[in-house]
């Protein structure tokens, strides 16, 4: 459950994991809750549907799902606007078990949409559950029946429900003593401070992102007709935040190939578009803070500089494009060079050009720099940073 609080005005919001374990107390899922502040001890949920999206934003686009929980599987609660929105079911089926919230009232699109996440894969779980005419209808779909026994324990429908075959999950189990009575009574998951307490989850992240136009533009990109692939990655790179999440996920354990992707035409190859549509929907409904139009024109126009000046010297296009890009990330997301560097899957010819000018690279992003002081340098055209400029300006004022 996401809780009640009153930390959510400080936008450094969060998650916590809360242990699921088995009969044995093996460690085999975690429940991921919202944190409005990394201070707060439960979540202060103006909005169900952002505070999921913007747990699901931290735990897998930005921790990791490798990194934060391994194989074990991870609860998240979904809303009945969650469930009922189709570009939201491209998370993960191995590892996601959806939670659908106790509040959720059954309706034929309701029943059609658990229907097609139980197809693709999805367990569903039904959380803090109280048998009504209403609900009855959602235990034909569910996988996990969850029961709060704080509020005591309907035990003739825990036994019917265990004699069917159900999953229980007893929530909020206090002491050892609670965990052996409801052991007893068949329940085979456990989650309660007789285990483990909520544990927050620290990310340095820092989420802005380009304007809504720029992520609606990707959007209707995503679901046209012809996808435009290089359309995509020009979208892509407008938006630091969403740049981020594409190569953490590209490069993330479960993505991951032997080789790692360090273009983002291979990053969104890798994700596929059905995901990709999943995670632009994520951080839209996340609402992030907007970055600096500024900062952001002057990280592409060293981007489309770097290309250019990469095309007349036979380097990578988009290996330089990308180099000009993160040499001014710092800035528009506001982190350091060393922590973006430990969060990002950059190969080591971008990485030495960064830290240290080093490599064809690192020349080409030195001759770069020194043309925006003003400096000339033989092979570098006088008109590059201007003309790179009007390509970085175009690309923003559009549709914005």
């Amino acid at each position: 459950m996401h809780g009640l609080a009153q930390q959510e005005k400080s936008g450094h919001y969060t998650i916590a994991t809360q242990p699921i374990v088995n009969a044995q107390l093996q460690h085999i899922a975690d429940e991921l809750l919202y944190r409005g502040d990394i201070s707060a001890y439960s979540a202060a949920v103006l909005d169900d549907v952002q505070a999921t999206a913007r747990a699901c934003a931290v735990a897998i686009y930005e921790i990791g799902l490798e990194k934060l929980c391994g194989q074990r599987q991870i609860f998240i609660n979904a809303s009945e606007q969650w469930l009922l929105n189709p570009d939201l079911d491209g998370l993960p089926t191995n590892q996601i078990v959806i939670e659908v919230l106790e509040d959720t009232q059954p309706s034929e699109p309701l029943i059609a949409a658990l229907r097609q996440l139980k197809a693709k894969g999805y367990t569903l779980a039904l959380d803090d559950f109280e048998l009504t005419s209403a609900n009855s209808a959602l235990l034909n779909l569910a996988d996990i029946v969850k029961f709060d026994i704080s509020v005591g324990l309907p035990v003739e429908l825990i036994q019917r429900l265990y004699s069917k075959g159900y999953t229980l999950l007893a929530e909020r189990v206090e002491t050892y003593a609670d965990f052996e009575r409801c052991k007893a009574l068949g329940f085979r998951l456990f989650q309660g401070y007789f285990y483990q307490r909520p544990q927050v989850q620290a990310t340095q992240t820092q989420r802005r992102s380009s304007s809504r136009a720029n992520q609606m533009q990707l959007l209707a990109q995503l679901y046209s007709d012809k996808v435009r692939l290089p359309a995509l990655s020009t979208l892509i790179a407008r938006d630091p935040y969403l740049l981020n999440a594409v190569f953490k996920r590209a490069n993330s354990a479960e993505k991951a190939s032997q080789r790692p992707a360090y273009k983002l035409l291979d990053c969104i190859h890798i994700i596929g578009l059905k995901e990709l549509r999943t995670l632009v929907s994520i951080v839209m409904l996340a609402g992030n803070s907007p970055a600096s139009k500024v900062n952001l024109i002057n990280g592409l126009t060293h981007a489309f500089a770097c290309e250019a000046l990469a095309l007349q010297r036979g380097l990578d296009g988009e290996e330089s494009f990308i180099t000009g890009l993160f040499s001014h990330m710092p800035i528009i997301l506001g982190v350091d060079l060393e922590t973006m560097l430990q969060e990002l899957p950059l190969n080591h010819a971008i990485r030495h050009a960064l830290v240290g000018y080093q490599g064809p690279l690192g020349e080409l992003l030195r001759d770069v720099e020194a043309c925006e002081r003003g400096v000339a340098t033989p092979d570098v055209p006088a008109e590059l940073m201007l003309q790179a400029a009007i390509e970085a300006r175009a690309l923003m004022d559009a549709h914005n």
